[in-house]
C-alpha cells in the first residue's frame, strides 16, 4: 500500500514543476510580443520626421559651403527608405498581433503544450527580423535627414560625420544587442518546449507498455 503514495508524490511535483515551467515560458513569449508590437506602434509614428524635409528645389543645409548642399538623389532616397520603414513597421506589427492571437488560441485549447502550434513560431521570427529590417531602413532614412540637414557626408563635414557617428553606434549597439537576446530567448523556448514534449510522449508510451 506504500507503494502507490510513493510513486505518486514524485510525479505530483514533476507535474507541478512542468506546469511552472510552461506557465514561464507563456509570459516570457507574451511579453516578447507585447514589446514587438509596442516597438513597431513607436517606431511607426517615427517615420514621420524625415518627410518633411523632401521639398522640391534647391535645399540649403546649416553649412555654409554650396557643396554641402543635398542633391535630390539624397532625398528621394530618404522618402523611399521612410516609406519602406513604415512598411515594414506596419506589416511586421500585424504579424506580432497575430502571433498574440494564435498565442492566445493555443492557450485556450491546450493548456498544457501550446507550442505545438508552429505558426507561432514562424510569426515569432518574422516580427523579429522584419522590425529589425524596418529598423535598418530608418537609420538609413536618418543618416540622409543628417544630410539634408547638417551637410553632406562626400563634403567631408565634420559636424555630419559627428551627427552619424552618434546616431548609428549607439542605435546599432542597442538594436543588435536586443534582438540578439530575445532571438537568443526564444530559441531558448522551444529547446525548453521540444524536451517538454518529448518527455511527456516518453512517458505516455512508457505508461501503455506497462499496461500491456
Amino acid at each position: 500500500m506504500a507503494d502507490p503514495k510513493r510513486i505518486d508524490v514524485p510525479n505530483a511535483g514533476e507535474a507541478g514543476e512542468k506546469t511552472d515551467s510552461a506557465d514561464g515560458d507563456k509570459k516570457y513569449l507574451d511579453k516578447v510580443l507585447d514589446d514587438l508590437v509596442s516597438l513597431n506602434g513607436l517606431f511607426t509614428a517615427a517615420v514621420f520626421i524625415g518627410l518633411s524635409f523632401a521639398e522640391p528645389g534647391r535645399v540649403h543645409s546649416l553649412e555654409d559651403r554650396p557643396e554641402c548642399d543635398p542633391d535630390i538623389e539624397i532625398r528621394k532616397r530618404m522618402v523611399h527608405c521612410e516609406i519602406a520603414s513604415f512598411s515594414c513597421f506596419l506589416f511586421f506589427g500585424f504579424m506580432a498581433k497575430t502571433a498574440k492571437i494564435f498565442f492566445y488560441r493555443s492557450k485556450k485549447n491546450d493548456r498544457e503544450k501550446p507550442e505545438k502550434n508552429g505558426r507561432i513560431l514562424v510569426l515569432f521570427y518574422l516580427s523579429i527580423y522584419g522590425t529589425m529590417c524596418g529598423c535598418f531602413c530608418l537609420l538609413v532614412a536618418m543618416v540622409d535627414v543628417i544630410q539634408v540637414k547638417v551637410g553632406r557626408l562626400s563634403c567631408k563635414s565634420t559636424r555630419a560625420f559627428t551627427a552619424v557617428i552618434m546616431l548609428c553606434v549607439p542605435t546599432v549597439a542597442g538594436m543588435g544587442t536586443y534582438f540578439l537576446a530575445v532571438t537568443h530567448g526564444v530559441a531558448r523556448e522551444v529547446n525548453n518546449w521540444r524536451r517538454l514534449r518529448h518527455g511527456s510522449r516518453a512517458k505516455r508510451t512508457d505508461h501503455d507498455a506497462g499496461r500491456t
